[in-house]
């Protein structure tokens, strides 16, 4: 039988397939072991075995009812096989248990916030960001929230913050994305963007000059820079890419990116809809042309 303490150093590196067979074997010798049916249920959850896991943390919990955290990973387990009545059960025990259990609080309110109560999910999201302020988890299911009820800039303070932290890539990339929509629904709240239609008239007279995969190069420098995110309503804010020299804001660069997938191909989605202003921009070129 493998030693506790070498199986929990293999779940702390991730290494759950390894972990899985010596916490089961552990298991037939030591059946009440209350750190090894912990440890092999949450190990079942996150190897996408949920059902096994619920099994598992039902009998820790009643050999340990006041185990806050394992009352949590049966929630969690739970709610991975959409039973969101025993999920929410165990949440709230976990709370009860211990008010300042800063993941039971986190997916309380992520529970919450999928069954779009949407006051209860600030909530409990809100003590939990107060406990566990740098829990990237918990900071992007605030910033979703905020986002959902339209409080635009409290949303995009949570998800700069996350971008700011050591978190999950995934969890950057929709941090990300959230930011984009924020930006570009800012953006278009103001009307008709005159300052876009110079914009994409450079952009137009820059690319009559270019070769088209010239152009395809400085578009898809500017989409990947816009990746990590380009600020289009701070016209102070200024960026540089690879594919061209001098700095740009980056409503020039959007711009720029949009001209040239016009380009390149009008089908694509950049992600901003300046197609009034860039028809505009097209008669203004050609005027320009003409006199």
């Amino acid at each position: 039988m493998a030693k506790l303490d070498e199986v929990f150093k293999l779940l702390q590196k991730g290494q759950l397939d390894q972990a899985r067979p010596l916490l089961e074997e552990t298991l037939t010798c030591d059946p009440n072991n209350i750190d090894v049916l912990y440890n092999l249920g949450m190990c079942y959850t996150e190897l996408g075995l949920p059902d096994k896991a619920v099994i598992i943390l039902i009998k820790c919990v009643e050999l340990k009812p006041d185990f806050s955290n394992a009352h949590v990973a049966l929630g969690f387990a739970y709610e991975k096989i959409n039973d969101t009545k025993s999920a929410e059960k165990h949440f709230l025990e976990a709370v009860k248990i211990d008010p300042n259990n800063s993941y039971a609080l986190r997916n309380l309110g992520g529970l919450y916030g999928k069954l779009s109560d949407l006051e209860k999910s600030i909530y409990y999201l809100e003590r939990s960001f107060r406990i566990n302020p740098s829990d990237p988890m918990t900071i992007y299911g605030l910033g979703y929230v905020y986002q959902r009820i339209l409080d635009i800039e409290r949303a995009d303070q949570l998800f700069k913050q996350l971008l700011e932290l050591e978190a999950p890539e995934k969890l950057k990339e929709l941090a990300r994305t959230a930011r984009r929509e924020i930006a570009v629904s800012n953006f278009k709240s103001k009307g008709f963007r005159i300052d876009a239609v110079f914009y994409l008239m450079d952009a137009i007279q820059r690319f009559a000059k270019k070769r088209k995969e010239e152009i395809q190069t400085i578009s898809f420098d500017i989409a990947l820079k816009g990746r990590e995110g380009l600020d289009i309503n701070n016209p102070d804010k200024k960026y540089r890419i690879d594919s061209l020299e001098g700095e740009y804001t980056g409503l020039q660069l959007v711009c720029l990116m949009y001209a040239g997938f016009q380009i390149i191909d009008p089908s694509l989605d950049v992600g901003v809809d300046l197609s009034k202003e860039y028809q505009f921009a097209k008669k203004l070129s050609v005027s320009e042309v003409i006199h």
